[in-house]
């Protein structure tokens, strides 16, 4: 895939027009287009710093997990989509141990943590944009936790499928048992006992590796 680098930062980072020819060409200079396949990790808790993440093409998510491998996923990055708490040094004194995986094969452009902290001390647009996309994604770490605190796993599970069926533009989900355990917190074991118990009441049809949802009404009723 053919990345114009530079169109993509002019586009998506909102400061890029406040910034200096100077400043532009230094923060091109401190950016690099990395390719990952599924699965692969863009990020671990394990890393020192990273970098500022701009998907180009593909999927990511963010995801938190246990020392028993239990995952729950934060929040997913789709084309445009830009996430800055893959760069821990940009952040003085706050700790917080995420991971950034590949959800399909991804092009990115990751800026330069140290460089980006840089710019950021000098230049009031940068830091308007860093609080910004920030806020943003600590919302939407706040409302997951708010559906794992608040909420039953049938509620929860409801609003997925209706999210994927949204998101997909179709009744025919093509996912995991395993990946849904994983974006939501729980086990294997206990999201095929509720879907089948969604399947028993007819509101899906499970197939090999995909979900059909055959009642979507009635499934919508389970989320009010």
């Amino acid at each position: 895939m053919s990345i114009n680098k530079k169109s993509y930062l002019n586009d998506n980072l909102h400061f890029f027009k406040d910034l200096s020819e100077e400043e532009k060409t230094m923060i091109y200079n401190a950016s690099y287009i990395e390719e990952y396949k599924v699965g692969e990790l863009v990020y671990s808790k394990n890393n020192s710093c990273s970098g500022i993440v701009l998907v180009v093409k593909g999927q990511l998510r963010s995801f938190m997990s246990s020392l028993s491998g239990k995952e729950i996923t934060l929040f997913k990055l789709f084309e445009n989509d830009l996430c800055i708490l893959s760069s821990a040094c940009v952040y003085k004194n706050l700790s917080y141990d995420i991971n950034l995986q590949a959800v399909e094969n991804s092009s990115l452009i990751i800026i330069d943590g140290n460089f980006f902290k840089e710019i950021s001390n000098k230049n009031l647009s940068v830091q308007k944009f860093m609080l910004e996309i920030t806020q943003s994604k600590l919302s939407e770490v706040m409302w997951v936790l708010e559906q794992v605190v608040f909420f039953n796993l049938e509620y929860r599970l409801s609003d997925y499928l209706i999210n994927q069926y949204y998101l997909n533009n179709s009744l025919q989900i093509y996912i995991t048992h395993e990946t849904i355990a994983n974006d939501l917190g729980s086990s294997r074991e206990v999201i095929s006992r509720v879907l089948k118990r969604f399947e028993k009441d007819n509101l899906i049809h499970m197939g090999r590796g995909y979900i059909n949802i055959t009642d979507i009404e009635k499934l919508k009723l389970l989320f009010k």
